[in-house]
């Protein structure tokens, strides 16, 4: 029976033949016969095509090139192509790098969030300067296109490029947190950010701006949850591996009801997967313990006093007048803001500075006050400095990017200790702590206010007792992961005890636990330390705090300022995904996914 399959070219293992160059005046040219003469190609490979080519177009006219003379006509036609190919290559390389340049230039404003326009002014100044330096690659630099519409859509490539990257690092996650917040911008439009932090099999962390939702319609719990599905589904997240949600103090977001955390929990029991821990952001929870303590009596007056200078231009510029003066020209007076987080101890503390100042100063407009020339409100003001003083304190090592939930939970545990310390020295008069209390009962001739700093203390104590105690109730869990060499293998989880036991017997890895925290989990072998640092994985994920997203709001309170209202969600969205990242954009893959370096305008 015959075989009536078709014959493949590649099953007949054709060849080029050196010796058809010379007789055919052929090259081989990207699995094809190129004919050096009419730059015409040849599919197959086949001597029978090649001769009747040349036969049919050339021979009449170089049949008379025999031997030596042959072969370099041949050479000659040889480096005529490889002539011209040299220009086509050139000038491809030359348009790859001019576009890899004004991608490049356009991360650089983007990371900085600069107007798109600003593009033309930094061509100019590059002009300029190639004019002074390196006049002949003017040109060069002229064609390099840097308008407004060819930047956002390289930052928009660039966005684009960084969520594939994202999307990436998501497949590999063992567990991922998520980190929510919302805020409007200037055009009333409500932004919801998300931030995800991913670990893979390797302990290796993964922290990036997921995604920037705008939302022009209500923000309940509802439509938050909408929208987080949304993410998931861009990244192919797996809820089971949800290990933490940490968000704001917001109904729409804290209700465990109609708010996203009741969202949540409802669709893990329809989905039977389990819930992840809820955290309210920290730092948001430090702040609301200092501001439900009563300090009222000292904070109104304050208030009223910073307003009496800063509120009307004239008053500013003369109390600045007579600091220079009392040579204090570099202090000056700061607002009093209730949503900034450390406002209030910077204002009493410059308020207990210059009392002197400010009582002149407000006597000689006739305003005169009171308080200021009273002893024992003077030591309240004191006490106040130096306990919002410690606070701030505590605020700022709260803050951070790289804070793991071990070291956040740390520093409350001490602060906490702090407090017990500070009511046990205030009640037998020892200030040690509290120097602008030691500097006001100096010049005072009256007594320390005990009841009401007492009062301040223990109110303190009982906000931090409340507002943490859900982090508190993981604090077994805290201390095993900040330090497994410490505690009793016994009170592990029994799925980690033995290999708590090994850990401790290990004197080569306690050496490795002294490098840091992250690099000694990574650094445990695997086949041996699986459950621990899988247990690792999941705190490592967890983001303490909404700090990412308060920053980045600030970003983009600059970036989407009153002179650029009219932005896009989507060139908001790219601006703040390029200016948050820790991941740069691959320029070579971006540029090989463009059949043209440059788009017509």
């Amino acid at each position: 029976m015959v075989d009536k399959r078709k014959r493949k070219v590649d099953d007949e293992c054709r060849r080029f033949q050196e010796e058809w160059s010379v007789k055919y005046f052929f090259i081989e040219s990207a699995d094809k016969a190129l004919c050096v003469i009419c730059h015409e190609t040849v599919a197959v490979l086949k001597e029978y095509n090649l001769r009747r080519h040349y036969q049919s177009k050339h021979q009449g006219t170089y049949s008379r090139f025999e031997g030596n003379i042959r072969e370099e006509k041949l050479a000659k036609l040889k480096q005529c192509i490889n002539s011209q190919r040299s220009v086509f290559t050139k000038a491809s390389k030359q348009n790859e790098s001019i576009a890899r340049a004004s991608f490049k230039v356009a991360y650089i404003l983007a990371k900085n969030g600069k107007p798109f326009t600003d593009g033309e002014i930094v061509k100019n100044c590059l002009l300029e300067v190639v004019d002074e330096l390196c006049p002949e690659k003017s040109n060069v630099i002229k064609t390099t296109t840097l308008g407004a519409n060819t930047v956002a859509r390289r930052i928009g490539d660039m966005s684009t490029n960084l969520m594939e990257q994202i999307a990436s690092h998501a497949k590999n996650f063992v567990h991922f947190s998520l980190a929510i917040d919302e805020s409007t911008d200037r055009c009333g439009t409500s932004q919801l950010l998300i931030f995800i932090r991913g670990v893979d099999s390797n302990l290796n962390i993964t922290q990036e701006l997921a995604s920037l939702n705008s939302m022009y319609n209500t923000t309940t719990g509802k439509d938050l949850m909408k929208e987080i599905q949304k993410t998931f589904e861009q990244y192919s997240l797996d809820w089971n591996r949800l290990k933490c949600l940490t968000i704001d103090g917001g109904i729409n977001m804290c209700g465990v009801k109609k708010g996203l955390v009741g969202q949540i929990k409802q669709f893990c029991a329809e989905k039977d997967i389990s819930e992840p821990m809820f955290l309210h952001c920290i730092i948001h929870q430090q702040a609301l313990c200092a501001k439900y303590v009563d300090i009222s009596c000292v904070l109104d007056p304050v208030t009223t006093m910073v307003n009496l200078i800063r509120s009307h231009g004239l008053n500013h510029r003369q109390f600045r007048e007579m600091l220079k003066e009392t040579e204090t020209e570099s202090v000056d007076m700061p607002y009093y803001t209730a949503v900034r987080w450390l406002s209030c101890g910077k204002v009493l503390s410059r308020v207990f500075e210059l009392r002197k100042e400010i009582a002149e100063f407000l006597a000689g407009k006739g305003k005169h006050q009171a308080l200021l020339s009273d002893k024992a409100w003077i030591c309240k003001l004191a006490f106040a400095a130096d306990i919002t003083g410690h606070i701030n304190s505590l605020n700022l090592k709260l803050q951070g990017e790289e804070n793991l939930i071990s070291d956040l939970f740390t520093h409350l545990k001490a602060f906490r200790h702090k407090l017990d310390l500070f009511l046990k020295q205030v009640q037998v008069m020892n200030l040690t702590h509290f120097k602008n209390c030691t500097e006001a009962m100096v010049e005072a001739n009256t007594d320390f206010p005990l009841s009401f700093a007492c009062g301040v203390i223990e109110e303190l104590q009982h906000q931090f007792q409340e507002r943490f105690a859900d982090l508190h109730a993981k604090a077994d869990e805290l201390r095993l992961f900040q330090n497994p060499f410490e505690v009793d293998a016994a009170a592990c989880p029994d799925s980690l005890q033995l290999e708590v036991i090994d850990l401790q017997a290990n004197d080569s890895l306690r050496d490795k636990f002294k490098e840091g925290l992250v690099q000694f989990y990574q650094f445990l072998p695997k086949e041996n330390y699986q459950n621990l640092r899988h247990f690792a994985a999941g705190l490592l994920s967890m983001f303490g705090t909404t700090y990412l997203c308060e920053k980045t709001f600030s970003r983009m309170k600059y970036v989407k300022n009153c002179y650029r209202t009219n932005m896009s969600d989507e060139n908001l969205r790219a601006l703040l995904m390029l200016g948050t990242s820790n991941l740069k954009p691959d320029f070579f893959t971006i540029l090989s996914s463009k059949s043209q370096f440059h788009h017509s305008h």
